[in-house]
């Protein structure tokens, strides 16, 4: 057990109290008997743990008490990291809780055991595995360990290992972190799960949180994949791999006569072509791998010869390009390579497809990625591309070896992808889009006319309950947001998505391409949040359901809020939901979104109906903004396309 000094940063703190950031750092400056610091730094100050549970026992606020706020008390309290890491290898997931062996402290599980069941009932496998994994964490250096987001998994693993037929049997992931790849692929059907991760606690965090979301129990090892493969000569069906990049410490003086460099030895400077060998070395004949890598590797003048290689043998199928935001690190956009390692006797491909998703306009969420438009256009090109069809399309085309194998053999996508505009009827469909600027326009307008209905007022403070006590007292049913679901099947009904709430249109997605494993209907009233946060302005989208939202289905990652509309108006919680206050309680060091975290006034029905009823008035003048913004930014970009492509010539002026 810890020594009696744990120590706790302000980020952790506001999770134990339920509050901000915001709130702990007015506790620090307006109460002189608040704990002062005791290590960390002026901008990471670290708090003794039980001088602030005793001073917020003295001040009468009660720490959260949701599963995973307990959980993280609980470990930071009672154990050390090394106690957590013995834990962790201790630890399996049963058929419905989770066990431990005997090599775990026991003191430590009995108190942890039911807790992690919580916190999967609530938040999720992952969530639970990830506290753990974070306490055992703490004192390591973790420069680099980034999960890679579930979008971009999913993508990966549908561009390797295709349709959930079964065909694709086993997956390597050799720098498989916190598993979110191998999960994937579990997801795709794939059998076999076979990962290596260079950080001990990242193997068990792996193996815990793929053993709880998918049933499958993974292969995971300890070890640097590069300098000490621990599967030297396991041939998979397809290897899925975010590797660390820009590693200069990687062995090439060690390796430079490993059997894995068919197409050169890497230079020091080029770690990410050293993981793109290993994983061919690793693939099967006919097997696909999908490596994400940095932009810099496309072009860099080192890799020339070895990626002229992989071109020339016709290894290397496809180059994705992603925008900035994809994946850590979010400043630069990130790139998929998909490779194949030829059958025998098969004639090497002397194409290559190019994807440049960089130019589908932005969707909502917070890396403003338009995600089921990507991944549909992706995997459209790659079917298409994989059947013999021509795949070009506005981001897509597939390129002959000759025209890459250049001085520079760059792969950078927006090389090779080019607008094409159809000369035929442009003017008409300009036209049509002047059209619907005009219309965007009045409906701006006419909002904008019907603005009224406030006071100025001294202030006012109203008792508050939170979301969560609402759901305990009827007046709300929280149907919690849910991740996509991992086979393409459903109903047929059409489904809402937080596409759909961020521009304001109907139900676009269908439940073969965008579904939950439980679909939930749409009822006039629900009011629906995007469970990932966003930036700015996207933090207050919100929709309440209306009749047209009926028939459809709640579509992956929204929170579904259906009110007891004899109790409480939807739009009087829509607007309290996205307020200023609301937004920093609910959104706190994490990117997920909580609803109940925020804390809604108490007032008579009579009252919230006119709260709502100006609410409303808003809700309406933002999305005639934004659809007004979006007509004249489609109009813009027709223009400038036309011009740019030779469709479209200035006239001169009279």
């Amino acid at each position: 057990m810890p020594e009696s000094g744990s120590t706790v940063s302000a980020a952790e703190l506001s999770r134990l109290a339920g509050v901000t950031r915001a709130t702990v750092s007015n506790w620090r400056r307006r109460h002189s008997d608040f704990p002062k610091p005791v290590g960390g730094s002026e901008a990471r100050p670290q708090f003794e743990l039980a001088a602030v549970r005793a001073w917020l026992s003295d001040h009468d606020i009660a720490p959260a008490e949701s599963p995973i706020a307990e959980l993280r008390t609980l470990i930071r309290a009672e154990a050390t990291p090394e106690d957590v890491t013995r834990l962790m290898r201790g630890l399996r997931h049963g058929a419905a809780e989770w066990v431990a062996d005997e090599s775990a402290p026991a003191e430590l599980a009995r108190g942890v055991l039911p807790l992690l069941t919580k916190v999967q009932d609530t938040e999720g496998a992952r969530s639970a595995v990830d506290a753990l994994a974070e306490r055992a964490m703490e004192h390591q250096p973790t420069t680099g360990v980034y999960p890679t987001p579930d979008r971009v998994a999913a993508l990966m693993a549908r561009l390797a290992c295709g349709p959930p037929t079964g065909s694709f049997r086993s997956v390597l992931d050799p720098a498989c972190g916190s598993g979110t790849l191998l999960a994937a692929a579990a997801g795709r059907g794939v059998g076999e799960l076979y990962g290596q991760d260079s950080a001990p606690v990242q193997v068990e965090r792996a193996r815990l949180t793929v053993a709880a979301e998918t049933g499958t129990e993974p292969d995971i090892r300890a070890g640097d994949s590069l300098q000490a493969d621990a599967f030297p000569d396991l041939l998979v069906d397809a290897v899925l791999v975010n590797p660390p990049y820009g590693d200069r410490d990687w062995g090439v003086a060690e390796l430079a006569f490993d059997t894995r460099w068919e197409f050169g030895l890497p230079p020091r400077l080029e770690s990410e072509l050293a993981w793109v060998q290993h994983a061919v070395a690793h693939l099967r004949p006919g097997g696909t791998a999908a490596v994400l890598l940095p932009p810099a590797v496309a072009g860099r003048p080192s890799g020339r010869k070895i990626r002229a290689g992989l071109v020339r043998a016709g290894v290397l199928r496809a180059v994705v390009g992603l925008a900035p935001g994809a994946a850590q690190p979010r400043h630069v956009g990130l790139q998929i390579w998909v490779l194949r390692k030829p059958a025998p006797d098969s004639p090497a491909s002397d194409t290559v497809l190019f994807v440049d998703t960089n130019r589908i306009p932005p969707g909502s969420g917070e890396d403003r990625i338009a995600w089921d438009v990507v991944t549909e256009s992706v995997v459209s090109a790659w079917e298409a591309f994989g059947s013999g069809k021509d795949p070009a399309t506005k981001v897509a085309a597939a390129v002959s070896s000759i025209d890459i194998l250049d001085d520079t053999v760059d792969l950078a996508p927006s090389l090779y992808v080019h607008e094409t505009v159809d000369s035929e009827g442009v003017s008409d469909r300009i036209d049509a889009a002047v059209h619907r600027l005009g219309e965007a326009g009045a409906e701006f307008a006419a909002a904008r006319a019907a603005l009224a209905g406030w006071t100025e007022s001294r202030g006012r403070s109203w008792r508050r309950v939170t979301i969560a006590e609402l759901v305990k007292h009827g007046q709300v049913q929280w149907f919690r947001a849910q991740p996509p679901a991992g086979e393409q099947s459903g109903s047929g009904r059409v489904v809402l998505t937080a596409a759909d709430i961020a521009t304001g249109r109907l139900p676009s997605g269908t439940t073969s391409s965008a579904r939950t494993a439980e679909e939930i209907g749409i009822e006039p009233g629900d009011v629906l949040v995007p469970a990932v946060r966003a930036d700015h302005g996207d933090n207050r989208v919100v929709r309440v359901a209306g009749p047209e939202d009926a028939a459809a289905v709640r579509g992956p990652h929204l929170h579904t809020l259906r009110v007891d509309r004899e109790r409480l108006d939807p739009w009087f919680l829509a607007g309290f939901l996205t307020g200023s206050d609301g937004i920093s309680a609910a959104r706190g060091s994490t990117a997920r979104f909580d609803p109940g975290k925020i804390r809604i006034p108490v007032v008579s029905a009579v009252e919230q109906q006119h709260y709502g009823l100006l609410f409303r008035r808003f809700f309406q003048l933002r999305l005639a903004a934004a659809r007004a913004a979006a007509a004249a930014d489609d109009l813009a970009d027709q223009v400038f396309t036309g011009l740019t492509t030779g469709a479209l010539i200035p006239q001169e002026e009279q």
